[in-house]
């Protein structure tokens, strides 16, 4: 779907207009444009998209702070987004971090400012086109601290957060930056440092995580901003280049950022990621910094990943770790219905890791988890289960328990989703108790039985993990998740509906 120049004008004039309004309200955190989604449905309605931090009925929102729907001739759609932060301001928990020394330094690897204590992640290397030397490119935030570190001010590698606080671990010296500046609309995250004389110079990515960037693996945009779940905004790749005055040590190198555009990079925290593009055209307010036009893609970054450089590639689906869920819930479930899910949690994690990890809808219910956990077990606790009804679950849970165990070892599995299978699922949700389940949940269940699980039917896992990757069925489940009072959604992915 494409938009006509004419009005992508119009609607950018729009934009600018409802974040000079609205951008002040705290849980207004930027806008966007491109085309409504209505019912669940694409349509081809050109609006202004403003993203919010949590998106409330209108009649629970304040007059002075209800969002226009419409502006500048043009409609608003309102986006939930969730929370947006600098990822490199703070030490980042990860599994496997890349905070490892490495000499020559490699892209991908943990780096940060030595009197300022900052992290973050080294991007790549790059030439200055006033001088000719051979510079470290990383976000503003990390190597300049916002505008406050001096010109030469030693940068570490590893970062002094990964253990690298000492002089002999310097790498370059922090040498200018693209300014950040408040109250007006900044661009780029970015700044570069000049390597030490004596460094060794390696276009190798950190632990051979992804290809060097090259004519054939080109570089997109630069990581600077994550949410809590790995929502990632980036500034493009040439805006970063050209207001730095430097280049790519390899030329064309570099290229336009697409919506639907698998990408990948290797950050200090998260590792090998891999989305897909979902906004071109965003805009963000964070920290009282306003940023615009820039890329945004879902679980792609994490805290301490800032400045790493993003290229085109990749499956579109490796995205940022999630922590364990919490065995409580199985617990409580299986006191209800006296099963033995405690000794199922591993099985629950591989299922969030290897099957609701690799798909959109998935990702969706893992954090739809994590966000209402004390909720679900709250109920699970207070309610109670007559003997037909521990009967019942009993009897899916020995019918199930092994074929469901079969299939997550077998990523390749060549079963289908029986129509067997789908009536169960269809008598489970029907015997959900008001205890458990209120009747705005139930509602939305069906929806989404409707309009994800009927269609299912014949699919093998590797179609399933298709078909929740596809935005249209992702953006039902949305639609009707959102219909649930009281119910938490952090929906960081497809905001932009395009």
């Amino acid at each position: 779907m494409l938009m006509d120049a004419k009005t992508a004008a119009a609607l950018d004039e729009a934009k600018t207009r409802l974040a000079e309004e609205h951008l002040t309200d705290p849980n207004v955190v930027g806008v966007a444009k491109g085309f409504r989604t209505r019912d669940g449905e694409l349509t081809d309605e050109p609006v202004v998209i403003a993203l919010v931090r949590k998106k409330r009925r209108a009649a629970l929102v304040s007059r002075s702070r209800l969002l226009p729907e419409v502006i500048g001739g043009h409609g608003v759609d309102v986006v939930e987004t969730g929370e947006f932060r600098f990822s490199g301001a703070t030490k980042a928990a990860a599994a496997t971090p890349i905070a490892e020394r490495f000499r020559p330094p490699l892209q991908g690897a943990g780096l940060g400012s030595l009197a300022d204590g900052t992290l973050g992640t080294f991007g790549c290397l790059v030439r200055d086109r006033t001088d000719g030397s051979i510079c470290v490119l990383s976000a503003n935030h990390v190597l300049a601290n916002f505008g406050a570190t001096a010109p030469g001010t030693a940068i570490v590698q590893p970062a002094p957060l990964d253990g690298g606080a000492a002089e002999a671990n310097t790498v370059a010296r922090f040498k200018r930056a693209i300014p950040l500046v408040k109250g007006v609309g900044n661009t780029a995250d970015a700044a570069i440092a000049q390597l030490e004389p004596g460094i060794d110079v390696s276009s190798t990515v950190a632990r051979n995580l992804m290809a060097p960037i090259s004519p054939t693996h080109r570089a997109i945009g630069l990581a600077f901003l994550a949410s809590v779940h790995g929502g990632t905004f980036m500034a493009k790749i040439d805006t970063v280049l050209a207001q730095l005055d430097v280049e790519l040590l390899t030329p064309d190198s570099t290229v336009a950022a697409v919506e639907g555009g698998r990408i990948e990079k290797v950050g200090r925290s998260s590792g090998y990621t891999s989305s897909v593009v979902l906004d071109t055209t965003a805009r963000v307010f964070v920290d009282g910094y306003s940023f615009d036009d820039l890329i945004y893609a879902q679980r792609f970054s994490l805290v301490g990943d800032s400045g790493a450089v993003v290229c085109e590639g990749g499956n579109g689906r490796t995205y940022t770790p999630m922590p364990a869920i919490a065995c409580r819930m199985l617990g409580a479930a299986g006191t209800l219905y006296d099963l033995p899910l405690d000794g199922d949690n591993a099985y629950l994690d591989q299922a969030r890791d290897e099957f609701f990890g690799e798909s959109a809808v998935g990702n969706l219910v893992v954090q739809l988890v994590y966000q209402n956990l004390d909720v679900a077990v709250n109920r699970l606790e207070a309610a109670t289960a007559s003997p037909e009804e521990k009967a019942e679950a009993q009897r899916y849970y020995a019918k199930y328990r092994a074929l469901v165990i079969g299939l997550l070892g077998d990523p390749g599995s060549a079963v289908q989703l029986s129509q067997e299978n789908v009536d169960d699922i269809r008598t489970v949700f029907a015997g959900f108790s008001p205890e458990l389940v209120t009747l705005p949940e139930k509602q939305a269940l069906w929806v989404i039985f409707d309009d994800v699980i009927v269609p299912s039917v014949g699919r093998t896992r590797a179609g399933l993990l298709e078909y929740m990757n596809d935005p249209a069925v992702y953006r039902r489940v949305v639609t009707a998740l959102r219909e649930i009072p009281g119910l938490e959604v952090d929906d960081t992915y497809g905001f932009s509906g395009r």
